[in-house]
């Protein structure tokens, strides 16, 4: 369910993994496999609240799994500004299903009468095991 929130700049530090667009039927499962790797590798280095930011960067798709507590070993950083975000509260089993809600939110979003995406980056912040809130920034549309 789409809730409309007013959120504080953060800056999210951690580790950067660039996807690589597979151009297949299958790139959706692909990217989900390498998040999930990134996930794999990096999770277990945050002992804070884990987020975990899609942005488009230089042109690239990337993933930056991180928090917001700074320290010298983590070699990225993504600042994600104030505003107004859309806000998704998903329930998840597994990375595949968490990305096809994600294209769901996205898409139930271009459908809002009042608000479009306003940005080419959102934020997955995990919560729970199996759920996260997931923002991505919007604007109203001009009417």
């Amino acid at each position: 369910m789409l809730k409309i929130v007013e959120r504080e700049a953060v800056t999210v530090h951690g580790w950067l993994t660039t996807l690589q667009p597979s151009n297949s039927p299958e790139e959706l499962a692909e990217m989900s496999k390498q998040k999930m790797r990134a996930k794999e590798e990096y999770a277990s280095k945050i002992e804070g609240e884990l987020l975990a930011v899609n942005a488009v960067i230089d042109g690239d798709q990337c993933y930056l799994i991180g928090d917001t507590e700074t320290a010298e070993t983590r070699p990225s950083e993504f600042e994600l500004p104030a505003g107004t975000y859309a806000c998704f509260d998903l329930s998840y089993t597994d990375q595949v299903e968490l990305d096809q809600l994600i294209g769901q939110s996205y898409g139930e979003l271009m459908q809002n009468e009042a608000y479009q995406i306003a940005g080419n980056f959102n934020l997955e912040e995990y919560t729970s095991v199996g759920k996260l809130s997931f923002y991505t920034p919007v604007k109203k549309k001009a009417q």
